[in-house]
C-alpha cells in the first residue's frame, strides 16, 4: 500500500515454512492450492476449520483425497471435514468477532474524536452534552 497504512482486508496466517512443511512439501501442485483455498474459505467464512464434501472436491476429488491422505483433513462425519490444526493456527470465529468488534469500537470512537475536534475545540466552544468536552473539564 503506498500511503503506509496496514492493508486492512481479513486474513489467515501461513508461516513462512508452510511450503516446506513435511506435509505439504509433497503435495501436487493442485492439492497446495485446495489447501490454501480452504485455509482462507474457513476464514472468511469463519466457520474453525469446518468444510463440507463439496468444499473438499471443489478442485476434483483428486486432490481432496491426497488432503486426507496426509492428514491436512480429517473427516468429522459424513460429509463434514476439519482441517488440521486449523485453530491452532488461525484465529477462531469467536476471535475474528472480537477484533471486528474491537475495530468497529475504535472507528466509531475515532469519529467521535474528530467530530469533537472540528465542532468543539476548533471552535473553543464546551458543551455540556458532549462526553468529550466533559472528560476533558471533569
Amino acid at each position: 500500500m503506498t500511503d503506509g497504512s496496514k492493508d486492512k482486508r481479513p486474513y489467515f496466517v501461513l508461516t513462512n515454512e508452510y511450503p516446506r512443511h513435511r506435509k505439504i512439501r509433497h503435495l501436487s501442485d493442485k492439492a497446495f492450492r485446495l489447501h490454501v483455498t480452504l485455509l482462507g474459505l474457513c476464514n472468511e467464512d469463519r466457520n474453525d476449520g469446518i468444510i463440507s464434501k463439496q468444499d473438499l472436491q471443489m478442485l476434483g476429488p483428486g486432490a481432496g483425497k491426497e488432503l486426507l491422505k496426509a492428514s491436512l483433513v480429517h473427516e468429522k462425519e459424513p460429509g463434514i471435514y476439519q482441517l488440521h490444526d486449523y485453530l491452532r493456527h488461525q484465529n477462531s470465529r469467536k476471535e475474528i468477532e472480537e477484533l471486528v468488534t474491537e475495530k468497529q469500537a475504535a472507528g466509531k470512537l475515532g469519529g467521535k474524536r474528530s467530530a469533537h475536534k472540528k465542532w468543539h475545540v476548533d471552535r473553543g466552544i464546551s458543551n455540556p452534552d458532549c462526553e468529550l468536552c466533559v472528560a476533558e473539564t471533569g
